[in-house]
């Protein structure tokens, strides 16, 4: 006679070979999964390795620049560490303390500022034309507007030179800020372009119903959308007109009238003997500002380089 099992015995044999065939089952998924999580991390590698590179090759200058500048001259050249062994303020009192940084940081920003100002006043109605106006030509008159763009700043010297002769407008602030503002409006049109079409025309002509001008929808409706935008033009206007060397090179000849990076490059003395520390505390002071400046705009920088994209 056949033994008859138990039904705890029967349960238990049962569920042993349930959980043996779903192991049979679970295999090929399991080495799937396994084949994907190798796939996902061998991207976030190939990924990593390109940005660790650009992260190193863009904040390595300015380490080494920050180490100069709390080191002696001697120092620069016994000890090559990049951390001091004896830091020390002195270039930075020095810095501070002299006429030619302080004229040079004012024009700096009266440039600059003057620049940016300038930039918006004009890219934005211009922008807002090609954007919502039809007239004939008008891609081709906005391809047009990029020439300045593609040509170097060193190819300009000489006409702007005898231009700002001619017109007696040679070594004054006001002639950087016009030549900076030529050089930036096409960019500032092209990224407004993008994000004046991404704005509904719908908002536009239910204002336009409500009797509102084309200057009052332009100014209450259109502007306020556009904010991020605006800012992110504004602050490359800025950067372009505080680093700028080459055209205030040409342009200016007065010390009072010199900008930082042409009084950084003055440090270098008729003598050709180098103070590093000076140089790179100079270096640091003029980066600085810009910099803690462009944390607070970051995010809306950032969000008018995406939105004039889409276009």
């Amino acid at each position: 006679m056949t033994d008859i099992l138990p039904p705890d015995e029967i349960a238990a044999d049962t569920i042993a070979e349930e959980s043996l065939q779903a192991s049979e089952r679970d295999v090929p998924g399991l080495g799937l999964a396994v084949g994907s999580r190798a796939k996902r991390l061998l991207r976030s590698i190939l990924i990593a390795i390109p940005l660790i590179a650009l992260v190193v090759w863009t904040v390595t200058p300015f380490l080494v620049t920050l180490s100069i500048s709390f080191k002696d001259k001697v120092e620069v050249f016994s000890d090559p560490s990049l951390i001091p062994a004896n830091p020390s303020l002195n270039a930075y009192t020095d810095v501070l303390a002299s006429d030619s940084f302080t004229t040079s940081f004012t024009n700096s920003v009266v440039v600059g500022v003057g620049t940016t100002v300038l930039t918006i006043l004009l890219a934005v109605p211009a922008a807002y034309a090609f954007a919502r106006f039809r007239f004939r030509g008008r891609h081709l008159l906005l391809l047009f507007t990029l020439l300045p763009r593609l040509t170097p700043s060193i190819g300009l010297m000489i006409p702007i030179y005898r231009i700002a002769i001619a017109t007696n407008m040679l070594d004054k602030r006001i002639t950087l800020i016009i030549v900076y503002t030529a050089m930036l409006l096409p960019l500032g049109v092209w990224l407004l372009v993008g994000f004046f079409q991404a704005i509904p025309r719908d908002i536009e002509e239910a204002a336009n119903v409500d009797g509102a001008s084309l200057w009052g929808r332009l100014r209450h409706i259109v502007v306020p959308l556009a904010a991020p935008a605006m800012i992110t033009v504004g602050v490359l206007a800025f950067r372009e007109a505080w680093n700028e060397f080459t055209l205030v090179l040409v342009l200016v000849n007065s010390p009072g009238n010199r900008t930082l990076p042409f009084e950084l490059y003055k440090l270098q003395g008729v003598e050709g003997i180098a103070d590093y520390p000076i140089e790179a505390a100079f270096t640091v002071l003029t980066i600085v500002p810009f910099i803690l400046f462009y944390t607070f705009v970051e995010k809306h920088v950032v969000a008018g380089l995406i939105s004039g994209s889409g276009k």
